[in-house]
């Protein structure tokens, strides 16, 4: 038997519970979702079997173009399946124009664009790779304080030309100022040097959620550590493709990127 719920959503938080399936977070495109049933067995999501604690607790998210209707199934222990249908709201993304970066950064050459090319290689692979920790995420902390310098999902027009749209948000602050994790998890990848990205963090936070902290200047955790939410992983800089110091945060579900300043409204332990 299949118990279909139609959800209708606003743009604020929204907690919703049916038949013992809780689903909590912003159903708004980048937004992200967690949601729980004690007895689930498995969970699908536009066709994706999502990773399940023991203690029935998933999560999803939304692309930064994400169609307006989709669902979420849950099939229990028992055998009954569960479907919850939901509108994700649309938005209106800003542009941002840039100017005075240095033309290297806007319109590389051929040598510079091979360590692009590399570079990209190496952060996808941390990106998609596997980190798998016992806690699930239930709540999320700013990494630090600051002025919002780059919003996700803004146009970006550099130096007069148009280039991707950014994938995270941007906080402007000294250099130096400590950075923390936004959750616990395992670090990925803890790496100086890259070409438009500087020196990069990334956070596996399990369930397949991920953090990126990105124009780094120290880095004070290596590939492999196991970190607090709330631990210092380094400090703001200015490196790579940047006109001041600042961090750039990206926060990925699977290879989705997810809108930080929205990550930051689900807490369900609240």
């Amino acid at each position: 038997m299949i118990k279909k719920i139609i959800i209708l959503l606003s743009l604020l938080p929204t907690a919703i519970y049916a038949n013992d399936l809780s689903l909590y977070g912003i159903f708004n495109q980048g937004g992200i979702v967690i949601g729980n049933h004690p007895n689930a067995k498995k969970v699908t999501f536009e066709n994706r079997e999502l990773k399940l604690s023991d203690e029935g607790y998933f999560l999803f998210g939304f692309s930064r173009k994400f169609k307006n209707n989709s669902s979420v199934k849950v099939e229990l222990k028992n055998g009954e399946l569960i479907e919850k249908s939901f509108k994700i709201n649309e938005r209106t993304y800003e542009i941002e124009v840039l100017k005075g970066l240095p033309s290297k950064m806007v319109t590389p050459n051929p040598e510079q664009r091979e360590k692009i090319r590399e570079d990209r290689a190496t952060l996808s692979y941390a990106i998609r790779s596997n980190s798998e920790v016992s806690i699930f995420p239930k709540n999320f902390i700013r990494p630090l304080d600051g002025r919002t310098s780059g919003l996700y999902g803004s146009e970006r027009i550099l130096n007069g030309q148009k280039r991707n749209p950014h994938g995270g948000w941007d906080i402007a602050a000294p250099v130096g100022t400590p950075i923390k994790a936004t959750a616990g998890g395992k670090i990925l990848l803890a790496q100086k040097g890259f070409y438009y990205t500087g020196n990069v963090v990334i956070i596996g936070h399990g369930y397949d959620l991920k953090s990126m902290y990105i124009h780094m200047d120290k880095i004070n955790v290596k590939k492999g550590d196991i970190i607090k939410q709330g631990d210092v992983i380094g400090t703001v800089g200015m490196t790579g493709r940047t006109l001041g110091p600042h961090l750039h945060w990206n926060v990925y579900w699977q290879n989705i990127k997810i809108d930080p300043e929205l990550l930051m409204k689900v807490n369900v332990e609240n």
